[in-house]
C-alpha cells in the first residue's frame, strides 16, 4: 500500500511527472486531489459502543448489530473506533427510566459518512430488566440488534419512514398537510443501482462498488436494486506497462431506466504491479470519491420513472 501511495500521490507534487496521469483522473477532470488513507481497512459500517450503554451489554449489543446487518449484505465490524472503515454507527442513551425492576431507555443512533456527515438517524425505544442492564443479556442484545440494523438498512436503501416506523397514515397526513398548505413535494431522490466492479483484481470487485455506493449515498442518492432510475456499471482494465508497473482503468457507466446511456466516468493511473491484489480498503473509498463530481454530473440529467 505504501509504494501505491507514493506512486499515486508522487505526481501531484513534482512537476516533472509531465504527461503522466494525475492519481486516478481520466478524460473527465476531477478538480480535486485525491487524499489516500494509509490505514488497511475493511470496506462497511463500524459499529462503536453506545455511549451511556454499560457493559457487557454495550459489547453485546453493538455485535449484534454487526451480524444483523449481514442479513442485508451490508459490512460490519463492532469496533472501539473507527479507524477507516466507511460508514459510522453511533448511539447513545438519550433517555432512561428505572421502575419496578425494569429499565426503559431511548437509544439515539447515528448513521455516518466517512467525511463526518450524517446520512441518518433513528431513534430506538428499548425495554429490558434491571438485570440485563446492569449484566448483560445476549438474547436481549440479539432482539435489539436486529431491530436496530432493520433500521440502519432501510436508512441506506434511502427508506427513512420504514426506518423511522412511519405508518401509511402519518406518511397520508404528511403528504395532505403539505398539499393544504399550498407546498410543492420535494423532488424524489434519484434511484441508483451500483454494480459489482468486473474484472478488478484482489476483492476490488465488491469493495469498490460498496465505496461507490457509500459515496453516492452520502450525496443524496437512494438505493434501489430492483427499479433504479440509472444503473451505474462498472469496469476494472489492467494492462501491462513499464519498470514494474501495470496501468489501471476504472470505469463506470451510467445508463437510464429506459435503456439509454447518460456517459462514462473513466479514471486512470500507473501503479506497481498487483498492488491492488488483495484487500483495496480505504483506497476504494479514494477512487469512489474521485469519480465522484462527474458520477453526479451524469446522474443530474437522468430522467426520473
Amino acid at each position: 500500500m505504501n509504494r501505491l501511495l507514493v506512486v499515486m500521490l508522487s505526481c501531484l507534487a513534482l512537476a516533472a511527472c509531465g504527461d503522466t496521469p494525475q492519481p486516478f483522473k481520466g478524460s473527465k477532470k476531477v478538480t480535486a486531489d485525491v487524499a489516500v488513507l494509509d490505514v488497511p481497512s475493511a470496506v462497511g459500517i463500524a459499529v462503536v459502543p453506545v455511549d451511556g450503554l454499560p457493559q457487557p451489554l454495550n459489547g453485546q449489543l453493538t455485535a449484534a448489530i454487526a451480524k444483523a446487518l449481514e442479513v442485508y449484505e451490508i459490512p460490519a465490524e463492532p469496533v472501539p473506533v473507527n479507524q477507516g472503515l466507511g460508514f459510522s454507527l453511533e448511539g447513545r442513551v438519550v433517555d432512561k427510566t428505572t421502575a419496578n425492576g425494569s429499565t426503559t431507555a431511548d437509544l439515539l443512533w447515528i448513521l455516518k459518512g466517512r467525511n463526518g456527515r450524517e446520512a441518518g438517524l433513528y431513534m430506538q425505544a428499548i425495554a429490558v430488566t434491571d438485570q440485563q442492564w446492569q449484566l448483560g443479556s445476549l438474547a436481549a442484545a440479539a432482539q435489539t440488534g436486529r431491530d436496530t440494523a432493520e433500521a440502519i438498512a432501510a436508512i441506506i436503501d434511502g427508506d427513512t419512514q420504514r426506518a423511522a416506523g412511519a405508518t401509511d397514515r402519518t406518511a397520508r397526513t404528511a403528504a395532505g398537510t403539505a398539499k393544504d398548505a399550498g407546498a410543492s413535494p420535494a423532488p424524489r431522490p434519484l434511484r441508483v443501482s451500483v454494480k459489482p466492479m468486473e474484472g478488478a483484481p484482489g476483492d476490488g470487485r465488491e469493495s469498490l462498488q460498496l465505496a461507490t455506493l457509500e459515496t453516492l449515498l452520502a450525496n443524496g442518492v437512494t438505493r434501489d436494486d430492483v427499479n433504479p432510475d440509472v444503473v451505474l456499471i462498472g469496469s476494472v482494465k489492467t494492462e501491462p506497462s513499464v519498470n514494474g508497473q501495470e496501468f489501471m482503468t476504472i470505469a463506470w457507466r451510467a445508463i437510464a431506466q429506459d435503456g439509454e446511456e447518460l456517459g462514462e466516468v473513466k479514471l486512470t493511473n500507473n501503479i506497481p504491479k498487483g498492488a491492488l491484489d488483495g484487500r483495496w480498503g480505504p483506497t476504494a473509498f479514494a477512487i469512489a470519491e474521485a469519480g465522484l463530481p462527474q458520477m453526479l454530473e451524469l446522474l443530474s440529467f437522468a430522467p426520473r420513472f
